[in-house]
């Protein structure tokens, strides 16, 4: 009974509060989630609570000191919050060095991402509780590698309100970070601290699978759990064979058996489920589209915002345990698959840039939704959508999850970045890529772009002005490099990585996302009083040129109109004009360097 006395002290000190109401009901109500915690062995989340990452911190540490050499709590880098993000390793055999994982399938689960989708904090909680207090419940052959609170900054900014859409817990994090970064667009630009220290700790598990967890927005229906599966037309095709015949099959199989009936994530391709969903296509910017750049097998768990926290927390706690079971079973098939997908990789000859659905192909599901209605709004007059919990319905929907490579490219054997794109080469090197560079200066015959078209959105996004529809010519050019400039091999595991960043017409390129737009601007120009005569002189002395401006004048009446288009026309064909504007400066060259012309490149420290 000694808990409970302690509990007893805690009321004594409620009653002194009894002046202030507001803040005794507020002791008085985790004075209740205390005494069923202790008495009863509750979790937070079955008092519709969710763990503090100081809590959670508490709770991690308080079993590395019950489980010693079962498990490790390592700080392994700083967030933009100051606060450091923190992996708990699990081990049956007191692994935990990256040298003893080489046996072993490795499974990394991300949570908080989105600290208002806390499901995954409190499940693994529960998860590390039963694993280390079970050994029949913790394969000896694999690793599980937990971030326990990932947005520590989100996770801070704690709130009631801020998920108007969400039924629990009573208070939870804010999605933004401590520089309103949204996480998970930052997986391959990396302006926060957390995803630096989050590619430190991916490469340092290099796992097998990875699982982000999170709570969904959107249609209403009666699933507790949804799943995005790292759209497998990108797969390798290893990978792809293995998670659509065998993996998946089985996880949707055992969480319809533990009453989790479980669809894929409902992406509506019109308003409403009954009209189809279709696979997400998470692109490099996000968690699982960057880990599969690395062969990863990536799942995004998504738990519906409208059921109660409990049954979310729970659906996802047997999520994670039906695949902890599974991966022990199939460690060997796990690392001998990530192996060949690895050494296929290297040898890739062509690299899909970009995707699009194929609407032409889709798969039927069963889903069980509730009828969609509209009915005039009280608050708008206008029509707004209902789902009719009184009118349930069961049946079969289309499932739209292919998708057609748009563009490809044939990979290079490297790629040459000049010295001065420090922000790119820095983020090469905090995604393990080794860079090498060159000892002396050498003129090359190497494909350089030129960008000849592209969108850019009116507003920011995630700090960016994220460009799209990027239109580029390649061009074979002879150019000089100086001595210190960078050298890429794609001949490696890494090479849809190096290829998604560097080729700029890719979706989540360095250069969709800014990093070269300097690039973008012309530098010098001309008077036109002054060039003039030189203008003339160009018309004068080439015919071929004369009629090409001529017919453009009839073609084009603004053209025809504007002084300036037409002496601009004729100053970008003159020697005047600098050949590098829109010259993206990342080049592919195609054969070997001598061993002499390149070494090893130091690490760059941020912003050197």
């Amino acid at each position: 009974m000694q808990p409970f006395l302690s509990c007893g002290k805690e009321m004594a000190f409620l009653v002194k509060l009894g002046s202030n109401y507001s803040t005794m009901k507020k002791f008085l109500f985790l004075f209740i989630i205390l005494f069923n915690a202790v008495i009863y062995g509750q979790e937070p989340y079955e008092s519709n609570q969710t763990h503090t990452y100081d809590q959670v911190h508490d709770v991690y540490t308080a079993l590395v000191k019950k489980y010693p050499s079962k498990c490790k709590l390592v700080q392994f880098g700083s967030s933009d919050y100051g606060k450091n993000i923190e992996l708990f390793i699990i081990s049956k055999e007191g692994h935990f060095q990256k040298e003893q994982f080489k046996n072993k399938s490795v499974l990394m689960i991300n949570n908080a991402i989105h600290p208002g989708e806390p499901c995954g904090v409190d499940a693994c909680v529960k998860l590390a509780k039963d694993l280390l207090s079970n050994d029949s419940k913790l394969p000896s052959n694999l690793v599980v590698g937990i971030i326990p609170m990932y947005n520590i900054g989100g996770a801070h900014n704690r709130t009631c309100c801020s998920r108007a859409n969400q039924n629990g817990p009573e208070e939870y994090g804010f999605r933004g970070n401590a520089k309103n970064l949204d996480l998970n667009r930052d997986f391959i630009k990396a302006d926060s601290k957390n995803t630096r220290t989050f590619y430190k700790i991916y490469h340092f598990l290099e796992p097998n699978i990875f699982v982000d967890t999170h709570t969904s927005d959107g249609a209403d229906y009666k699933h507790i759990m949804t799943l995005i599966t790292s759209q497998m037309d990108k797969m390798n095709p290893l990978l792809k064979e293995f998670t659509k015949e065998k993996l998946n099959p089985h996880l949707f199989a055992e969480m319809k058996h533990a009453d989790y009936d479980m669809v894929p994530y409902v992406h509506t391709i019109k308003n409403n489920p009954e009209d189809g969903i279709m696979d997400y296509l998470e692109t490099p910017r996000y968690s699982t589209g960057y880990t599969n750049l690395f062969n990863t097998i990536s799942y995004v768990t998504e738990t519906h915002m409208l059921k109660t926290f409990k049954e979310r927390v729970e659906s996802t706690y047997t999520f994670l345990d039906i695949l902890i079971q599974y991966m022990g079973e199939h460690t060997n098939e796990l690392i001998e698959l990530k192996n060949a997908a690895d050494n296929n990789t290297a040898q890739l000859k062509y690299i899909p840039l970009n995707w699009a659905l194929d609407t032409s192909k889709f798969d039927w599901i069963d889903f069980k939704g509730y009828e969609a209605e509209y009915i005039k709004s009280s608050v708008t007059g206008q029509n707004r959508l209902l789902y009719n919990h009184e009118k349930p319905w069961e049946q079969k929907i289309k499932y739209f999850n292919r998708y057609s490579a748009t563009d490809s490219v044939l990979r290079p054997d490297y790629y040459i970045i000049p010295q001065a794109w420090q922000d790119v080469i820095i983020r090469l090197q905090l995604s393990q890529i080794e860079l090498k560079r060159l000892t002396q200066d050498i003129t090359l015959e190497v494909e350089a772009y030129y960008i000849d078209d592209y969108s850019t959105v009116e507003h920011p996004y995630e700090g960016h002005y994220l460009h799209s529809k990027i239109e580029a010519t390649k061009q074979s050019r002879q150019m000089l490099f100086r001595k210190g400039d960078f050298v890429v091999s794609t001949n490696n595991k890494y090479a849809q990585f190096i290829v998604q960043s560097l080729e700029p017409k890719a979706v989540d390129s360095y250069f969709a996302w800014n990093f070269f737009d300097a690039i973008l601007q012309q530098k010098e120009w001309f008077s036109g009083y002054v060039f003039e005569e030189t203008a003339q002189e160009m018309l004068n002395n080439d015919p071929k040129l004369k009629a090409e401006f001529d017919a453009k004048k009839k073609e084009d009446s603004e053209f025809a109109t504007s002084g300036f288009l037409q002496l601009y026309y004729l100053y970008k064909r003159s020697p005047n004009y600098e050949r590098t504007y829109n010259l993206y400066p990342v080049v592919r060259f195609i054969g070997d360097f001598e061993s002499s012309a390149i070494e090893k490149a130091p690490l760059l420290i941020y912003g050197s």
